[in-house]
């Protein structure tokens, strides 16, 4: 397997095609005064290799925060990163580690906000799903 050369930036592959996962984005985009973060859509990842370690059943089920090292991160577990990433994620991710509960609260409020990727019609891979179950 070759090696990837490293990417400048973190990059946030989210689904272009779900409404709240958009306004996800240009929040976070907006919160990134610094820069630091592309944004790309989940299938053009996909189609650009950025997802290969992410198993196939996870890549569209959430959003996807890549390393400039090409590590990724998903859904709850990425939230904690990006926090870290964003001006003043230096304060408040060791608060969120420190408390007890603080994980367990982002991942809480991360699941409430998946649901409405999960139940709306803009959930990218419903064909997808149904080929696979066959």
């Amino acid at each position: 397997m070759q090696s990837k050369s490293p990417l400048s930036k973190y990059i946030l592959a989210y689904d272009a095609d779900c409404g709240p996962c958009t306004r996800f984005m240009h929040i976070v985009d907006h919160l990134d005064k610094r820069e630091k973060i592309d944004f790309i859509p989940l299938t053009m990842a996909d189609q650009q290799g950025l997802l290969n370690n992410i198993s196939a059943s996870l890549r569209y089920k959430s959003f996807h925060l890549i390393f400039p090292k090409g590590e990724a991160k998903s859904g709850s577990e990425a939230v904690l990163e990006l926090i870290a990433i964003l001006p003043g994620g230096k304060i408040i991710s060791p608060i969120i580690n420190y408390l007890p509960g603080g994980k367990l609260i982002v991942r809480f409020m991360y699941g409430r906000f998946s649901r409405l990727h999960d139940n709306g019609s803009c959930h990218i891979n419903n064909d997808t799903d149904k080929k696979n179950n066959k």
